[in-house]
């Protein structure tokens, strides 16, 4: 492939446990020595990466490069989204986040080998989801969680001070607690209701610090890999917790995996929704996937 013309970096100074803007500068160094013009605009705020996105004036041969977690990428995806189709530009990702798990699945966590392959990018297309809760619609890329998921994730914004391994605490707080959601879920013609204490779809394989959730899920399949247990006993989630690391516990007979094109989830109950990491307002939601929707450049 052809390397772009401009690569327009977004850096996110808060995001991970580096130092992001000096990444953004040596990706513009390595892009230079190729003949490639770039620049860097640092976010200020939540949200921000967002509105830059959806303020860049499109051009032939540019693309959009960001610095950050998985946060990142979700503020950079929705801004995409809010385009018109013809002006949606190819994205890259050096990683700059806390777990990462985006670009764990496809093994470019080690920001000094994302930079040499800077000179060598590649095209692919790869699948998102479109995420409605009511009016709203929003656009994910890597995971929806509901339940303990949602929960786990609000305590991990809580224990931000631990750093990488937040996430894990959170989910075995949430796990020893075994709170259970009603809700009536529906997918490839099946109805299933009752006391869910974990509900998630997946894109790619991992989420968190390293937790294969999803291990046949594929970033360009077409489908999302549903993930959920119901009416589940405190030491049942602690043994599916044990297994997260290597995604074996999709062989327990009390865990539910199917793919899917498309599924929704009706409930009365107040749970927030956690979409790539990010926690927004709860409530019944529909999912589908939108098959190559997302150029990525890697």
């Amino acid at each position: 492939m052809t390397l772009p013309k401009h690569v327009q970096w977004i850096a996110n100074p808060k995001g991970g446990v580096g130092d992001n803007v000096k990444l953004a500068q040596r990706a513009c160094d390595v892009l230079k020595s190729h003949g490639v013009g770039s620049g860097v605009t640092v976010t200020e705020h939540a949200g921000h990466a967002r509105s830059l996105v959806q303020e860049i004036a499109w051009e032939e041969g540019h693309a959009i490069g960001g610095i950050g977690g998985d946060g990142t990428m979700h503020e950079l995806v929705n801004g995409l989204m809010s385009r018109r189709a013809e002006e949606r530009m190819p994205l890259t990702l050096l990683p700059g986040g806390t777990g990462n798990s985006f670009l764990r699945d496809l093994d470019r966590i080690d920001p000094e080998g994302a930079l040499e392959g800077l000179a060598a990018l590649s095209s692919r297309s790869i699948d998102l989801f479109e995420v409605r809760v009511g009016p709203v619609v929003r656009y994910g890329f890597n995971i929806i969680g509901w339940g303990l998921f949602s929960d786990a994730n609000e305590l991990a914004e809580a224990l931000r001070w631990m750093g990488r391994r937040r996430y894990d605490i959170a989910a075995l707080i949430r796990l020893v607690q075994n709170n259970q959601f009603d809700g009536r879920l529906e997918f490839d013609g099946q109805v299933v209701g009752g006391g869910f204490s974990v509900l998630a779809a997946a894109n790619t394989m991992y989420t968190g610090h390293g937790m294969k959730l999803a291990p046949q899920a594929r970033l360009d399949d077409g489908k999302l890999d549903l993930v959920f247990l119901r009416n589940t006993s405190r030491r049942m989630l602690l043994n599916l917790f044990r297994g997260l690391g290597t995604g074996r516990h999709v062989e327990r007979p009390e865990v539910e995996y199917h793919q899917v094109r498309e599924f929704s989830l009706v409930t009365e109950e107040g749970v927030s929704i956690t979409l790539d990491g990010e926690l927004i307002e709860g409530g019944s939601f529909a999912v589908r996937v939108l098959p190559g929707a997302l150029s990525l450049l890697l």
